[in-house]
This record gives C-alpha cells, structure tokens and sequence, in this order.
C-alpha cells in the first residue's frame, strides 16, 4: 500500500488519516488470502458481545442480505468521504473484490455495491489465454547440435475477458534470432506480451523447450554455408 497514511489504530478521522481506494482493494484481498481463518467473521449478519451496544450488533454491509454470494467486508461513512464500502462475493470459483466512495446516502451505497457485483459477473468472463508448456515459435539456432529450437510458455495464464471479446486473445512475442548455442533448457529466451483493451497486460517468458549443445565441425560448415549463400543472394539482387 503506497498511498496511505495512518495517524490513528481506530480508524476515526483525522487530518493525517488517509487510504487510497485502491490500498483499500490491496488490504482486502490480502486479508482474504492470508487470514481464512478470520475472514468469515466478515458474512455474519449479526455478531452480539459483551459491552457492545444492542443496536450495533448487526452487520451494515447490505449485499449479504441478497444472494449474490457476497461474503464481506466493511461499510464505512465520513463526512468528508461520504458512505462507501469494502465489498467482496463470490460466484462459482470466480471472486470479486471492489471498492466504492463518495455515495451520499446508505440506500446508494446499496444500490451501486450491487450494481457493481451484477456487472463483474455478468460482464466478464474467466478464460485460460495460455497454457503451460504451449510453443509460441520456432528460432533458428547457429552453431548447435540442433538447427532450430522451441519457445514454450513458462506458465498457466488465466485471465477476465470481457465477455464481448471474441476469438484469440491478442499478443506479441520478443526474442533474438538467431540463437547461438549452446542453451539450457528452460532458458528464458523471450517474452509473451498478452494485450487486451481496457485491461492490464500481462507478461509470460518463454523458454527453450530442449537443450541445445554447441555443434562440432560439420555445423559450422553448415552456418559458413548458409551466411555464404544470403551474402550471394544479397549481391545478386542488388547487381539486378
């Protein structure tokens, strides 16, 4: 969280007191992820205890009375930042955490939690773009025991798609070419770069599918040849 500061451990305002949206959205899921064991105090609706007064019992987050799955996690009113909410649900194996602020009444706070939770579920779509082990190319290798080798992609890619995008994914691929030998399998020789509109790229390396040694005498007659003959090529095109 780089945009907040903290002047108090109780939360009430204060000048020096301040938390980005998006630090909210930080400090949610990694309360998700990192305390399961007390994140579920968050989806009960009423929670009694000693000292605490009668009407503060119930919990103020108004998604958990609707069945949309939403499980957490805390409402929140200034009177500088107006009502807001932590919120977060989840539908099938899909979460969503978001953040909202600046709403001017309880009953709008409502309204947009919800609209905002219908939208992420019904609007976007989790689709697998690459698979571990995949081959994106084929790069020539010099001076190895091999003349080409594979470029496979590291690791699983699944990502949110908007569900009005269809067909492939768009990316592009960066490495050198030719590789020179000799090369270690699973050697990063490149780069995946996954872009899709409105959405943050996504970065996959790509990594040499075998090993490749370097070659005796014969490939590198191979090599002479090949850097001989486009040099050839070369001058008779330009001599037409």
């Amino acid at each position: 969280m780089n945009a907040s500061t903290f002047a108090n451990s109780s939360g009430w305002p204060n000048p020096n007191h301040r938390m980005a949206m998006r630090d909210l959205g930080v400090l949610a899921t990694r309360l998700i992820t990192e305390f399961p064991e007390y994140y579920g105090y968050f989806a009960l609706k009423e929670f009694p205890y000693d000292g605490r007064a009668p009407q503060n019992r119930f919990n103020r987050n108004p998604l958990l009375k609707l069945d949309i799955g939403a499980d957490g996690l805390k409402t929140g009113h200034t009177q500088e930042a107006g009502y807001g909410l932590v919120g977060s649900a989840v539908q099938g194996t899909r979460r969503v955490v978001f953040v909202i602020t600046g709403l001017e009444t309880e009953k709008q706070r409502a309204e947009e939690s919800e609209r905002i939770v219908n939208w992420a579920f019904r609007q976007f779509v989790e689709k697998t773009v690459v698979t571990k082990g995949t081959e994106f190319a084929q790069v020539p290798v010099w001076l190895g025991d091999l003349e080409q080798i594979g470029l496979v992609a590291s690791q699983d890619v699944t990502m949110l798609i908007p569900a009005l995008v269809q067909g492939d994914i768009p990316g592009q691929m960066s490495f050198r070419s030719p590789l020179k030998a000799p090369i270690t399998q699973g050697e990063k020789l490149g780069e995946l770069v996954i872009n899709v509109e409105d959405m943050p790229e996504v970065r996959v390396d790509l990594l040499a599918d075998r090993a490749v040694a370097k070659g005796g005498f014969l490939p590198h007659i191979r090599t002479a040849a090949r850097v001989l003959i486009s040099k050839l090529a070369g001058t008779a095109q330009e001599a037409l």
